[in-house]
């Protein structure tokens, strides 16, 4: 208004000023009013300056008129209603704008209404840009936790591609593939160490267990089963004592006595020796606490050990016997036993009947190392009648069965036939008819029988109600069975496991007596290992006794 005004030289009243405010103020709602510095209207839109009163004493005015801007809403006498006033001074004057409250409302309305438009749109700008950005920083954290998820599962070759996403987030993505990889390697070789280490442990002879820092078993091996009998899965958290059942190995692992790293230990069960003999060593892992328990059954050792202590001692004995009687004979022939002729036949009958004794010893032991090196190698075999050789057996040993009126029967399928050394199990054979008429009283019979069978068959059924005690290795599935059983003494049952060895004898005096080198047994026991097969024995005490080798049948 005021730049309008600056048109006009002077702002006195007159009709073109008054035309200006008429026009200016045009608007119903709108009026504009120029006052002078004593307060008389000199021009109004609304109203002829004449006609209304002095303005000095309104508020807007004074303040105008004192230099101040000023605003204030009051009721206006001359329209009538209530109005905003707006004043303003200019070059000594004032100039007044005012409206009415109702145009202002709905200017004010308007304003709101464009300033919540803008807000609505500024928002939605907002929310879109917002949903973007967030999308961008979301959606990459997203697959990053679902990959996270699935490799908490295990599943660590799930792929993940954030190519399109911000670059903080690809490296971000990219070290988590790389973790991913390299555990994935990691795991793996892992799993190859496990599986190697199961295959050691599976392999082992030697029985493991593991105990924890709390002194439960952490870990066994099949070989630990086998021995303590019991299940791997079972065992795992079970105290030691409750899974050995032995208080010198609960001792022993927890260091209740003088500290030692190993110890020998008897293991008894419930079996036909009794007890079992097994080597224990301790050693310590991780951090200390935790231990490792070794055990090396050393039974078949101290068997061993035990059989060549008394082969030594035997064989010792033995040959001394003969060797100690041939030296006392010479002596005395020297001594002038000479001069008399019937003694000295004597003596030397006695010397030829110990170094035939002797001779028979060392033949014996030939024969067995013989044996014992054709068990490695390959014998002679081809394939021969069971019939014939039960028939050349019983020749054989026919004179000295006669002289004790002992029958030798023989029990044999027509054409049975086999693969094997004729001569090696005829020696067998004789061995066991010969102890069997032996060992026997006068008028007994002794069965010279041959039959085949399934592996796990029958084997000599004579006497009843006693379990075999054998010596030698498996057989094939079908096998060739000769069996030498008599109605004599028998073996009590306390020896059989015995039997097959060197120069054991049950009666040492009697056999000696009787001629035995207390080696034929052990020589049919390596004539059977050689064929690849076994020999057997049954026994009842004073019901006699069947010995049976077993050999595959096709060798």
């Amino acid at each position: 208004v005021t730049h309008f005004l600056d048109e006009y030289p002077v702002l006195t009243e007159t009709e073109e000023l008054q035309r200006f405010c008429r026009n200016f103020g045009a608007e119903p709602d709108f009026r504009i009013t120029i006052v002078g510095p004593d307060g008389v209207v000199t021009a109004d839109s609304n109203a002829y300056p004449a006609a209304m009163e002095n303005h000095l004493n309104r508020p807007e005015i004074s303040a105008a008129l004192q230099g101040r801007e000023t605003s204030i809403i009051r009721y206006s006498d001359t329209l009538g209603r209530r109005l905003v006033y707006y004043a303003v001074p200019y070059r000594g004057y004032v100039v007044r704008l005012a409206v009415t409250v109702e145009y202002v409302d709905v200017g004010s309305r308007e304003i709101v209404l464009l300033i919540l438009l803008g807000a609505v749109v500024l928002l939605a700008f907002a929310l879109a840009v917002a949903t973007l950005v967030s999308n961008r920083i979301i959606l990459p954290l997203s697959r990053l936790e679902e990959a996270s998820a699935e490799y908490a599962r295990g599943r660590l070759d799930v792929p993940f591609d954030t190519h399109r996403y911000p670059r903080e987030f690809t490296r971000l993505a990219s070290a988590f593939s790389a973790m991913a990889s390299s555990l994935k390697e990691k795991i793996g070789a892992l799993n190859d160490q496990n599986r190697e280490t199961e295959a050691i442990l599976a392999s082992m002879t030697e029985a493991l267990v593991a105990l924890d820092e709390g002194g439960l078993v952490s870990r066994v091996n099949p070989a630990a089963e086998r021995l303590f009998g019991f299940d791997s899965e079972a065992a795992r958290g079970m105290p030691l004592i409750q899974l050995v059942r032995n208080t010198d190995i609960v001792d022993f692992a927890f260091g209740r006595g003088d500290g030692e790293k190993e110890r020998m230990i008897e293991l008894r069960t419930g079996e036909r020796e009794g007890c079992r003999w097994i080597l224990a060593r301790l050693s310590s892992v991780g951090s200390g606490r935790e231990r490792l328990l070794v055990f090396h059954d050393v039974t078949t050792l101290k068997r061993l050990e035990r059989i060549r202590k008394d082969f030594v001692a035997n064989v010792s004995h033995e040959l001394k016997t003969p060797i100690t009687s041939i030296q006392g004979f010479i002596e005395t022939l020297k001594e002038g036993a000479l001069e008399d002729p019937r003694a000295a036949r004597r003596f030397l009958d006695i010397m030829d009947q110990q170094s035939t004794r002797l001779t028979a010893i060392i033949d014996d032991l030939l024969a067995i190392s013989r044996l014992e090196q054709e068990e490695t190698g390959a014998i002679q075999k081809e394939r021969a009648d069971a019939g014939q050789l039960l028939s050349g057996v019983a020749l054989l040993c026919a004179e000295g069965a006669k002289k004790k009126r002992t029958s030798v029967d023989i029990e044999c399928p027509e054409g049975l036939s086999g693969v094997f050394n004729p001569g090696l199990m005829e020696q067998a054979l004789v061995n066991l008819v010969q102890n069997a008429v032996k060992y026997s009283p006068e008028g007994s019979r002794v069965t010279l029988r041959a039959e085949t069978a399934e592996a796990g068959g029958a084997e000599a059924a004579e006497p009843e109600g006693t379990e075999p005690e054998s010596a030698g290795k498996p057989v094939s599935e079908r096998s060739l069975l000769f069996t030498v059983a008599d109605n004599g003494p028998g073996i009590p049952e306390r020896y059989l496991e015995r039997i097959f060895e060197r120069f054991y004898r049950i009666d040492k005096g009697r056999s000696r007596d009787l001629g035995g080198t207390g080696l034929g047994l052990s020589i049919v026991r390596h004539i059977a290992l050689a064929h690849g097969g076994t020999v057997s024995v049954r026994s009842r005490e004073g019901e006699g006794c069947a010995f049976t080798v077993s050999i595959p049948l096709e060798g």
